[in-house]
């Protein structure tokens, strides 16, 4: 059911409030709570005595910094899910998706803003503040770490504030997060999955290993334990818990890992598969999944064959490189099977990325898989030559996966689900004017918490 869209400035701080709310329950108790309650737990195991206000930044964060492999975020999604907004409430949304998080410098106080000054970039905000007593919280000359959303022509707070000390801390907490920034970038984290993928196959010889469904976890916890403890890292001969314990100033915690029992209740055997883009993936009955495009006879050879098939089709936990590892190795019989599935005998593996994501991430309005495998043709551009080749085109990048995720949001484009960006507003403009001299800063949440814990204070 659509929100009431309130009329006035007032209304439109109202509309805030509930869109922010709306979210959070989206995120809490919604289809995302999954997704959040993990992440959740990730960062509280770093923390040593967490609080309410941990919760809230790791909240904040999940809110406007997370995204998933298809680099959707949780305004997507909600987007996605509640098309019976207004167009002014899915405005609001669209803007949000611009947040800017910070610390800036607080140039003035008055009843109704603050004059702020992004500490890093220079550039100034005008912040509307939109509770009556929000003026008390904040003092002329400290430092607030904080997060700025658009609201049509205004700016406003989203979230905990934390107040640091002075400026040193302020730059402190700058040094840290911009550090923070660099090890979660597309480059390191390609370095990380490469380098994981390596130590996998020093530790059991091999790219692939299939092993019993009972064995799974203890396979898993013994590569754990030599990626972790065992094996030196290259450059500089130490293990990564000897470095962690270096750089954190205690023991790196072996949790358990999460593998959802859920996805292999029937699976006989289940493999771990490298791959040289997402990793290290656990395929369950990878071994007859195979079987089925090197036999004559899968009806015979692998019972029930078009069953696992379709599971591996419309299950959105396993990854597509399960067809692309088979599909390198036996294009025609891929081509085969799928046309036999989808009862389509047309059918050509030019789509098969596509027929993939179709099943995998359904977008409303994008009901026929024929206008699926149209708009890839349109968006990849490939829509003359996509007849001219029966094999499917190999990934090897990730710049290949940020085309898989732009082709999702294009999906959501042309469904309708994703609203065309209002006019630039206040927050928007300075961004990209911040972002001609340097990449506007972006908060992350673990950096914000330790920063409070040794040096700062929060409000809200």
């Amino acid at each position: 059911m659509s929100s009431p869209l309130l009329i006035g400035s007032l209304g439109e701080f109202a509309n805030a409030d509930r869109l922010r709310n709306e979210l959070v329950d989206f995120v809490v108790s919604g289809p995302l709570k999954k997704e959040f309650d993990q992440q959740r737990l990730t960062y509280f195991r770093e923390c040593e005595k967490p609080d309410d206000s941990d919760w809230e930044a790791v909240l904040d964060w999940f809110l406007f910094d997370w995204f998933d492999e298809g680099g959707c975020g949780v305004i997507d999604h909600f987007l996605g899910a509640r098309s019976d907004l207004e167009q002014s409430l899915q405005d609001i949304l669209v803007e949000w998706q611009d947040s800017l998080n910070s610390v800036f410098h607080v140039k003035s106080v008055s009843k109704s803003a603050l004059a702020l000054r992004d500490l890093e970039s220079g550039y100034n905000f005008n912040v509307t503040l939109t509770k009556g007593s929000s003026h008390e919280l904040f003092k002329k000359g400290e430092y607030v770490v904080a997060r700025l959303l658009a609201l049509g022509d205004n700016v406003i707070l989203s979230g905990l504030q934390y107040i640091m000390p002075d400026r040193k801390s302020a730059m402190a907490w700058l040094e840290m997060r911009n550090k923070v920034d660099e090890l979660h970038s597309p480059e390191e984290i390609e370095k990380a999955v490469q380098e994981s993928c390596k130590a996998f196959c020093d530790l059991f010889g091999c790219d692939e290993l299939t092993v019993p469904s009972e064995k799974l976890l203890s396979t898993l916890r013994r590569f754990q334990e030599y990626l972790l403890r065992e094996r030196r890292l290259p450059e500089s001969g130490v293990t990564a818990a000897e470095r962690y314990r270096a750089e954190v100033g205690r023991e790196l915690d072996m949790s358990e890992l999460p593998v959802p029992p859920e996805m292999f209740p029937d699976a006989r055997d289940v493999t771990l598969l490298c791959d040289d883009f997402d990793g290290i993936v656990v395929l369950p009955d990878f071994s007859r999944f195979k079987r089925v495009f090197t036999t004559d006879d899968p009806d015979h050879d692998v019972p029930e064959w078009k069953d696992l098939v379709w599971s591996y089709i419309k299950n959105p936990d396993i990854p597509i490189v399960a067809f692309e590892r088979v599909a390198e190795k036996h294009p025609k019989r891929v081509e085969k099977v799928l046309r036999c599935v989808l009862g389509n005998s047309q059918f050509s593996l030019e789509h098969m990325y596509a027929a993939l994501l179709h099943y995998k991430e359904p977008v409303e309005g994008l009901d026929d898989l024929e206008d699926e495998q149209h708009l890839w043709d349109l968006f990849n551009g490939n829509a003359e030559s996509a007849k001219a080749s029966s094999k499917p085109r190999r990934r090897k990048t990730p710049a290949a996966k940020t085309t898989r995720g732009r082709s999702t949001t294009a999906k959501k484009q042309a469904a309708g689900v994703a609203r065309g960006k209002p006019k630039p507003s206040a927050l928007l403009s300075a961004k990209r004017k911040v972002k001609s001299a340097s990449t506007p800063p972006k908060l992350n949440a673990r950096s914000s918490t330790s920063a409070r814990k040794s040096t700062s204070t929060r409000r809200k």
